[in-house]
């Protein structure tokens, strides 16, 4: 079971979640120059509360 920490809501499945995707930023310190930063890699899983909206997790 999680429990948001901002308003007490619990939520036992996924389904009880709000739930968006957001893209993943890395770093590229690879090659010569300055590190850059890679927008977009990959896709995230964004968990939210539904009572507030609060990021509970990232997968």
């Amino acid at each position: 079971m999680v429990r948001c920490e901002n308003c007490g809501a619990e939520a036992e499945t996924t389904d009880e979640l709000d739930h968006d995707d957001v893209k993943q930023i890395e770093l590229d310190e690879g090659g010569n120059g300055p590190p850059r930063v890679r927008y977009g890699a990959n896709i995230r899983d964004l968990w939210l509360c539904k009572q507030c909206g609060k990021v509970l997790g990232v997968s």
